[in-house]
């Protein structure tokens, strides 16, 4: 700032009026190089796409000093402008130039005021996720669980707690499971005559790792209990003639025609202990039976069919399909990663990456992380049978690492694109069954484009499009990303703080959120906060300190995501709590003067 001199008609330092001027000049100036972006957004995301470039105008510059000055004398220090940045700057200017009340108070039409802001975000949100909950602003989006874990009882659960989105993960079962989740979800809701909206994410580009050695399948149920160990419930187990999931039982096909419910199947395990399976419902699935013990089968173990005392029939459990064995790994650990999961040498370590074109692009010296952080490793050679590997941190001191986990090159720049061959199932499906997708995965503008013309072709008008935000890739790129998103409505974003934090770094995890935030407002569109919300009282029911905060702080969101687990309903109602005390103290970045509980004399009554 220059030497402050004061115009004797506002008595206001004229070098503040003189950076205001300038900066609105910024802000025009990035509009006008922004203009086919802006032209080429939806009619009604016009007013949106016009205030993104504003904002990206805005922040360009370090705009502190100037904030400091405005804060100081009691104006506006564009804090909190993100939705409406040149309303914001045109009434400093108007007050430190004494425009008067009039001018101050005056919109302009070309572009939005706090108000209009807070408007377009609002229909944005209700059109992607549909009707506003009665007694907050912020929608919560389950993860549903397996097709054995889908019942009506969880259901009614989760509609009960307050759930608006069911998320179906693609990334787990097929085709008939996602239908048959989505259709439970929607008739319990349907006969309490609650709005809900069913969302199905992706899989995308995700790399994961295949192990190609094999060692016999185990069915592992284990029993349903709380942090004291007690017994919650039965465990769900489909008895089959054939394998061909999880929590299955292959039994003799002969037994499947005449079992009737209140039969019993008795299975013998591994260390000798009968387990009995209570036969509890004959339907379309097959025969479901319930156990309240946990559960280790293996191909050959001894099975015995009663009936009250009566035996009726004994045999033995059908072939389970052999399993890829899981890699044990410590920090200082070597291993390979190959395409075709081949090694020279029988004792070395060997992680399969069918993608040999990606293994290319891996450099000496680049991390490897696996598992979502739970193993950090880095190159140390690159070999004719793929690259040689050393672990440098591990969560805890062995870290057992199964087929299916997920791995990635944070320093290396791969050549990856949404809407895989692997999403073209999933995309089908929710065409026909599902109100939106989430893609996975978007790096580009490019990828947006590329799903949006696909939903576009499939004619489904009111069909939204999540944007899931998860790597450097799509930070470099977030400003074409956000255009191209404002060609599609209904459209949102998703802060995929999983991968995100494995891409960019834990420690920067915190300051992107931020700022993926910002930008969704800039922008008007609803934002999803993502991954690990309340987690341990989804799995435990019960929370850690740390948990209820972040839960706190993602109110600030249009959206919280929660993961499946046996206490989700628990999850629910606890975020739903959170999140309605937190809205009569802060919304979005704002905070809210209502008066306080906690300094009245009456004593401790804190609501």
């Amino acid at each position: 700032m220059c030497p402050t001199t004061t115009s004797p008609r506002t008595s206001v330092p004229r070098p503040l009026l003189d950076s205001v001027l300038a900066l609105a000049a910024m802000l025009d100036d990035e509009a006008v190089a922004r203009r086919a972006d802006i032209e080429r957004a939806l009619p009604k995301h016009r007013a949106s796409a016009l205030n993104l470039a504003h904002y990206l105008g805005l922040r360009k510059h370090d705009v502190r000093a100037l904030q400091f000055e405005l804060g100081a004398i009691g104006l506006s220090s564009l804090g909190r402008c993100d939705g409406h940045v040149h309303d914001t700057v045109d009434r400093l200017r108007a007050w430190l130039a004494g425009d008067g009340a009039a001018a101050i108070a005056q919109p302009r039409r070309d572009y939005p005021d706090s108000i209009a802001a807070e408007r377009l975000l609002h229909a944005n949100a209700r059109a992607l996720f549909g009707p506003r909950p009665a007694d907050r602003h912020v929608y919560i989006m389950v993860t549903a669980p397996t097709l054995a874990e889908a019942t009506a009882e969880w259901a009614d659960s989760l509609i009960a707690a307050g759930a608006n989105l069911l998320r179906i993960n693609a990334a787990h079962e097929s085709r008939p499971e996602w239908e048959r989740v989505a259709a439970i979800f929607r008739a319990r809701a349907a006969a309490v005559n609650a709005p809900v909206r069913i969302v199905v994410d992706l899989p995308g580009p995700k790399l994961r790792i295949e192990l190609r050695q094999l060692e016999p399948g185990v069915v592992h149920v284990p029993r349903r209990k709380d942090r004291l160990g007690r017994t919650l419930g039965p465990a769900r187990i489909l008895l089959v003639g054939e394998c061909t999931g999880a929590d299955q039982v292959p039994v003799p096909a002969a037994w499947l025609r005449a079992l009737e419910p209140g039969d019993t199947v008795l299975v013998t395990d591994p260390s000798g202990r009968e387990v009995p399976l209570a036969v509890a419902e004959i339907s379309d699935r097959g025969v479901t039976a319930e156990c309240r013990h946990s559960l280790y089968a293996a191909t050959g173990l001894p099975l015995v069919w009663r009936r009250g005392a009566t035996q009726l029939d004994a045999g033995t459990i059908g072939p389970i399909p052999e399993a890829p064995r899981r890699v044990a790994l410590s920090e200082g650990d070597r291993f390979l990663i190959s395409a075709n999961g081949t090694s020279d040498d029988p004792r070395e370590t060997v992680l399969t990456l069918p993608e040999p074109e990606l293994l290319a692009e891996v450099r000496i010296g680049e991390r490897v992380v696996i598992d979502d952080g739970r193993v950090v490793a880095e190159v140390e050679a690159r070999a004719a049978a793929g690259l040689r590997c050393r672990t440098t941190a591990t969560v805890k001191p062995v870290v057992r690492v199964r087929s299916g986990k997920g791995i990635a090159f944070p320093d290396s720049d791969l050549a990856l694109t949404a809407l895989s061959e692997a999403d073209e199932a999933p995309l089908a499906f929710a065409l026909e069954h599902a109100d939106a997708v989430e893609v996975s995965f978007v790096n580009s503008a490019s990828d947006v484009a590329r799903v949006g013309e696909r939903i576009r072709q499939a004619g489904r008008p009111g069909f939204g499009m999540v944007l899931k935000l998860e790597t450097r890739a799509a930070l470099r790129s977030l400003p074409s990303i956000l255009f191209e998103a404002l060609k599609y409505d209904p459209v949102g974003l998703m802060i995929a703080r999983g991968d995100l934090a494995v891409d960019v770094g834990f420690e920067r995890l915190a300051e992107m959120q931020e700022e993926l935030l910002w930008f969704g407002e800039a922008c008007h569109l609803p934002v999803i906060w993502a991954t690990q919300v309340l987690d341990s009282v989804a799995h435990s029911g019960l929370p850690t300190r740390a948990e209820v905060t972040d839960a706190a702080m993602s109110m600030r969101a249009e959206c919280v995501m929660l993961n499946k687990g046996p206490h989700v309903a628990t999850a629910n109602r606890l975020l739903a709590d959170i999140i309605r005390k937190m809205e009569s103290h802060q919304y979005k970045k704002r905070s809210l003067f209502r008066s306080l509980s906690v300094a009245r004399p009456a004593g401790p009554d804190v609501n």
